[in-house]
């Protein structure tokens, strides 16, 4: 069996540790029934996650990583392909610490700014008092930092992980993390499958459930490119799906461009030209609770 799925050694070590010290059981454990196996898909899936956090960044290099800085061309299209709808922003991706984000939609110039437990969106010169706009602002840009610490986002002990088939050399794989306690990463009730594919085992399909919206959504990852060891997709396609994760209607398709790595984001979310310092006084309206 290939290195990428190796056991983890956790075990192992206890046992070592057990006999180094005379430890031993109080009475042995019982005897498994014939044909009876411990379901240990969970400690498999993290330890393919595991393996795969080394294109995302690595421990090391991710610990050098405080943000990105893209640009991201979308487009829905309408029948035969033909483009209904345009639109580019430009988005700065916090990382590490609390969650940071501004989110600039280019052609009506919104500005969306997350920086930990307070959101504002600022358009049309002003900031926003409409709680239902800045709430649906929010939860945009918490998907979006969320969406680049993957897939070590999903190394969580707390979470009900599965590998949904065998590991096979030169066959893609794929891991289902369901979010079925409050406090975690993404809201109660969320399932969300990511799948990778050779040769590299990168991310190639991200299939989840989305309790607030009540729907299956399956994005398609595609051109990758890689630098200072970190890999991410240029082109991702988003569809509607089922419970299956069949794709269904593209909903859009969006274009990275210009991605940059950063080691220095700025300790302070930029605010827009003119809105004043700092990103206060705003409305007690905008301020919203962490989704974690």
């Amino acid at each position: 069996m290939s290195s990428r799925f190796r056991r983890n050694p956790g075990v192992f070590l206890l046992v070592a540790a057990a006999l180094a010290t005379g430890a031993a059981p109080e009475k042995p454990a019982p005897a498994r029934p014939p044909g009876v196996v411990v379901d240990d898909s969970t400690a498999a899936a993290l330890g393919m996650l595991n393996e795969m956090r080394g294109l995302y960044g690595g421990d090391d290099a991710w610990a050098r990583i405080e943000g990105f800085r893209y640009d991201l061309a979308y487009t829905i299209p309408g029948p035969g392909g033909a483009p209904v709808r345009t639109w580019t922003e430009s988005h700065f991706v916090w990382v590490q610490g609390e969650q940071r984000a501004r989110l600039d939609v280019i052609e009506d110039s919104t500005i969306v700014i997350v920086s930990g437990d307070t959101t504002r969106v600022f358009r049309d010169g002003a900031w926003s008092t409409d709680s239902t706009v800045v709430a649906a602002a929010r939860a945009q840009a918490l998907d979006v930092i969320w969406s680049w610490q993957l897939p070590r986002n999903l190394v969580d002990r707390r979470l009900r992980l599965r590998q949904l088939q065998p590991s096979v050399k030169n066959e893609p794989f794929s891991t289902r993390a369901s979010f079925d306690k409050p406090g975690l990463s993404r809201p109660e009730g969320t399932v969300f499958t990511v799948t990778f594919a050779p040769p590299t085992y990168a991310m190639r399909r991200l299939h989840w459930y989305d309790p607030r919206a009540k729907a299956w959504y399956l994005l398609e990852l595609a051109d990758d490119r890689s630098r200072y060891g970190f890999t991410w997709a240029e082109r991702r396609t988003l569809h509607a799906s089922d419970a299956a994760g069949e794709a269904g209607p593209v909903l859009w398709t969006a274009v990275v461009s210009d991605f940059q790595i950063d080691p220095f984001m700025p300790a302070v979310v930029p605010t827009p030209p003119g809105a004043g310092a700092g990103v206060s006084p705003a409305p007690a309206a905008a301020d919203t609770p962490a989704r974690r």
